[in-house]
């Protein structure tokens, strides 16, 4: 079985007291952050995300080795 490096964001890794277990994993950051975005939008209402907000999610992506 082979692995591959993927990057993940949680929304409880960007913040832990709004209890969303939401979670993605993309090949790279900008694909995160698409998806993030528009999970953000549709799930939480929020429209655009500050710069404090951007810099937060972003803090918050992992690299994980996901086997394939």
């Amino acid at each position: 079985m082979a692995s591959k490096q993927y990057k993940q964001l949680g929304c409880l890794d960007v913040d832990a007291s709004a209890g969303c277990a939401f979670q993605v994993r993309a090949e790279t950051e900008t694909e995160v952050l698409q998806l993030g975005a528009m999970h953000a939008k549709q799930c939480h209402q929020m429209e655009s995300l500050s710069p404090e907000m951007t810099a937060k999610v972003k803090a918050a992506i992992k690299t994980v080795t996901v086997n394939v």
